[in-house]
């Protein structure tokens, strides 16, 4: 019973993280080639313009790839 629980657990703590993951913060500047996981991240410390959060896949078909400071 315990390790069917632990299991549960686990699967539910893959999902919500994943989700977590769908959404990515982007500086929608015309110069702007990066996505970041968190609003936080160093990347984004020197965008000068507006800082929006999309959908991953809107930054991918958007060509943007992943923040170096988050490898």
């Amino acid at each position: 019973m315990k390790s069917s629980l632990l299991v549960l657990l686990s699967i539910l703590f893959i999902q919500a993280t994943t989700s977590k993951r769908k959404e990515v913060y982007i500086c929608n500047s015309p110069n702007g080639k990066r996505f970041h996981y968190t609003e936080s991240c160093e990347g984004l410390q020197n965008c000068t313009y507006k800082i929006e959060k999309i959908t991953l896949r809107e930054a991918q078909k958007a060509g943007k790839t992943r923040c170096g400071y988050e490898r």
